[in-house]
């Protein structure tokens, strides 16, 4: 039994097109929550309001994080599937095993 390639899977050159197509609206989605975090950390930090900077410097981080997956999910997947490829279960080892000899008594 043989498993489907990329070339045979249906679909694939569109899902392809789809995926990069949203790469450069899911970059301004975190751009837009960057600029979001940075406002209500100032607002929060002028206000004294430790609720609001807190809140500011999560979205500033986990926007900073979501653009770097972004920005790097084509290398991170090729990375993957390179080292998958270069993965490979060990040759299966046979060996005879004798059965053990009974003892001997005298």
């Amino acid at each position: 039994m043989t498993g489907a390639t990329e070339t045979t899977l249906p679909g694939l050159a569109t899902f392809k097109g789809l995926v990069l197509g949203l790469i450069p609206y899911a970059l301004v989605a975190c751009v837009a929550a960057f600029l979001i975090g940075a406002i209500l950390w100032a607002v929060g930090a002028f206000g004294h309001n430790p609720q609001h900077s807190s809140r500011g410097k999560t979205t500033l981080i986990v926007a900073l994080v979501a653009a770097l997956l972004v920005g790097g999910a084509a290398y991170l997947v090729g990375w993957f599937n390179n080292v998958g490829k270069s993965v490979s279960a060990p040759a299966p080892v046979t060996q005879l095993v004798e059965p053990a000899a009974p003892f001997l008594s005298a």
